[in-house]
């Protein structure tokens, strides 16, 4: 039997909550995999019996990879009749696999590279900023100044290739819009948010810590991110994990946005003709709920052609990429992806936005498989070209 005491109260409650109304088919990975010990009820009446019971090693690892194999998109959770945290109770047990020494070894390596690099990726935290040298932008006398905004670019723009167009065009509409901000160059660590989401409390904390210190150096009063991921982490996690007054403001990039717009501080001069539709990211949409800022921005673009997804909002497909499970099991994350992308098929767009580095590399990987006639970008890109910003000009901050 385990000891029910290495466990908060709360998991057994919430076990024993469960009514297996088998409303949580939505889940987009049960959907695919099919088997009732995939389906979030299965995974309770699993964890109910490791609780309780002595499981063998084989029983465990059953459970450990079903909890591994979700994207953590919270659709169980958003219509759960009882209100059962489920994301909470597998991030839980994500922990209990790393102290049992399940966790795979590609997740141990993350974990590795960010505790000595402090980024995902185990490259160098002085090339944080790198990618400025190849689109001619110098933030050299943005770094680490007293200033009321911060722009925290997080692991994916900082370092991953493509993702730095996200970086390039947030740091050119802020300055456009004449947005007093600051960035932390190598002093920006992991947000934590892949290591909270593998159940890495302790590590994740000291994440949080650091980033919290260089925040309050500054006198920050908001943060800006345009990493949904991130956001998710300053907004929900670091408030509860930190255990102390959270003063800053946290905004998505597209909140930011809605909110110069309304100031009247940013305006759309060019007309894009192109069909645009829109993916929520689950992190936004469900974790967090911004729904119609992203929105607000689309439609101010002048005479757009905008058109939903027919999941949208609260009800949106999760795209595959998201809570590990492009490390754990990524012919998975194909699946899923793959009715996602017979949605944005079905909605002939010319351009699908996006507002999370993770969603736009697991769609535009998905776009590229189905040969759709589509071009994936984020927020920040359509609100670079609708603000009329050339690709290539002049660097004069």
């Amino acid at each position: 039997m385990t000891n029910t005491n290495d466990f908060p109260l709360s998991i057994e409650k919430y076990v024993q909550q469960c009514i297996y109304c088998g409303y949580c088919s939505v889940c987009p990975t049960y959907k695919e995999i099919g088997w009732e010990s995939n389906h979030p009820r299965g995974i309770l009446k699993q964890i109910e019996k490791y609780i309780n019971e002595d499981t063998s090693r084989e029983e465990q690892k059953t459970l450990f990879q079903a909890v591994f194999d979700c994207t953590l998109c919270g659709a169980c959770q958003n219509i759960c009749l009882s209100d059962i945290p489920i994301i909470d109770i597998w991030i839980q047990m994500r922990k209990e696999a790393f102290d049992k020494g399940l966790w795979k070894q590609e997740l141990v390596q993350v974990t590795e590279f960010v505790k000595t690099t402090h980024n995902i990726y185990g490259l160098e935290p002085e090339d944080r900023l790198k990618w400025t040298e190849y689109v001619n932008i110098n933030l050299n006398r943005r770094v680490k100044k007293n200033k009321p905004v911060l722009f925290f670019f997080g692991c994916q723009a900082s370092y991953s290739g493509k993702m730095m167009k996200i970086a390039e065009s947030a740091v050119k509409v802020l300055r456009k819009a004449k947005v007093d901000f600051t960035v932390l160059g190598e002093d920006e660590w992991c947000c934590g948010s892949p290591i909270f989401l593998g159940g890495g409390f302790d590590l994740g904390k000291s994440l949080a810590k650091h980033n919290l210190e260089e925040i309050k150096k500054l006198g920050i009063k908001t943060l800006v991110t345009a990493c949904s991921g991130c956001y998710r982490t300053f907004k929900n996690v670091y408030p509860n994990i930190l255990g102390e007054e959270w003063n800053i403001e946290v905004l998505h990039f597209s909140e930011l946005i809605s909110k110069l717009i309304k100031e009247g501080k940013i305006e759309f001069k060019k007309e894009l003709s192109e069909k645009i539709t829109y993916k929520d990211p689950c992190e936004l949409v469900r974790h967090t709920g911004v729904i119609q800022a992203p929105r607000d921005v689309i439609l101010n673009i002048k005479n757009v052609r905008y058109e939903e997804l027919i999941s949208n909002k609260e009800n949106a497909l999760c795209c595959g990429g998201g809570g590990l499970l492009k490390i754990n099991n990524r012919p998975l994350v194909e699946q899923v992806n793959d009715r996602l992308m017979d949605e944005i098929a079905y909605s002939e767009a010319d351009i699908v936005v996006n507002n999370c580095p993770l969603c736009l590399d697991t769609i535009s990987l998905g776009v590229k498989k189905k040969n759709l006639n589509v071009e994936v970008i984020d927020m920040t890109e359509l609100v670079a070209r609708a603000m009329g910003i050339k690709e290539k000009e002049e660097d004069k901050d």
